[in-house]
């Protein structure tokens, strides 16, 4: 019911060119009264809205406003059980045109979906659907829900439950199969009917059953495979080429530089410079580098040089100024004595 009061301001002519828009409530999820109202195109109008479930009325606490910024709604309060009462709007244009509206919203509840609905597989082979309700509403009793089933992509009749129930159950056929979930709440006919919340998010258990997309869903781990084989392969190659790579480069350009100094001292400090020791050589070997065998020693002796005069006067032998030589011919095993031959230059004595 809506009630139109002209502000003696304006001219007659405006103030019916003015037409308010009907303002419409419901109750959103028993949580606050949401209304609405529809804004005109020409001219754009900013509206004021009071309401009330009594006669004292206050201004909307919380506005909704649209792209432009105008007020397009409101979300005014309420607490369990306002809605049996009637609840009172008005809303005020330019000028001070206002329209007065009365709304009974007993049966104008709109619960928000149910959520975190789950799925459970039962030992007596069935599927068992679980669901939460988000409205603080302490008669759960009170609560209807409906269950849409659809088996893969047959879907069937919604299956309404009785008040108060939050679980659903069907046969479970096969991993083949493809079942799928919505729910809808409301205010039960007992408790003053409401009409049926939006669907609750969709929730699937098992794999479809038709031949398109099986090989479709087939052709993906398919083409997965061979990607990620190739990919390997690959990757494999790659890092055979950067091995081989680095060791071509360890071995050119970086060569192994000999550090003799700790060999070295240890050849001089343990080993006293005993190549032998240090080296490890049997003794086998070490006696095989000795000699076996003993030379022989050729005694030299020195000859006194006797002049010609001397031995004359000595001996009434007539000498040669030359001295004779002395020749070793040979040293025999035994100790042999080199000896010396003087003889004249006539050959005789």
């Amino acid at each position: 019911m809506m009630n139109i009061s002209l502000s003696p301001s304006l001219p007659l002519s405006l103030s019916l060119s003015l037409s308010l828009p009907e303002v419409r409530c419901y109750v959103a999820n028993l949580d606050y009264v949401n209304c609405t109202w529809n804004q005109p195109k020409d001219p754009v109008i900013n509206f004021t809205f009071v309401a009330n479930f009594i006669d004292d009325l206050h201004e909307c606490p919380c506005y909704v406003l649209n792209g432009k910024g105008l007020a397009v709604g409101c979300k005014f309060p309420y607490k369990e059980p306002q809605r049996f009462n009637t609840f009172y709007t008005i809303l005020t244009g330019p000028g001070g045109t206002s329209a007065r509206q009365s709304h009974v919203l007993k049966d104008t509840v709109k619960l928000d979906p149910p959520t975190n609905l789950q799925l459970q597989w039962e030992q007596r082979g069935n599927l068992r659907l679980s669901w939460v309700l988000t409205a603080r509403y302490h008669q759960q009793h009170c609560i209807q829900c409906r269950v849409q089933y659809g088996l893969n992509d047959q879907w069937q009749s919604p299956a309404e439950l009785a008040a108060g129930s939050f679980e659903y159950s069907v046969m479970y056929r096969s991993n083949s199969s493809q079942h799928k979930f919505q729910v809808q709440a409301r205010i039960a006919d007992t408790c003053s009917q409401s009409p049926w919340s939006e669907w609750s998010p969709l929730v699937v258990w098992g794999n479809r059953t038709d031949t398109t997309h099986k090989s479709a869903v087939a052709a993906v781990p398919s083409l997965a495979v061979v990607l990620y084989v190739c990919l390997g392969a690959v990757l494999l190659v790659l890092l055979s080429c950067l091995l081989v790579h680095c060791e071509r480069l360890r071995i050119t350009f970086l060569p192994v530089v000999p550090t003799p100094g700790k060999n070295l001292t240890e050849l001089i400090d343990t080993y006293n410079g005993n190549v032998e020791r240090w080296l490890s050589i049997s003794k086998e070997l070490q006696e095989g580098f000795k000699p076996s065998f003993t030379e022989r020693t050729c005694p030299v002796r020195e000859y006194q040089l006797l002049t010609q005069t001397s031995v004359e006067s000595d001996s009434g032998v007539s000498l040669s100024d030359s001295p004779s030589s002395c020749s070793s011919s040979s040293c025999s095993s035994s100790s042999s004595t080199c000896s010396s031959n003087t003889s004249s230059p006539n050959g005789s004595y």
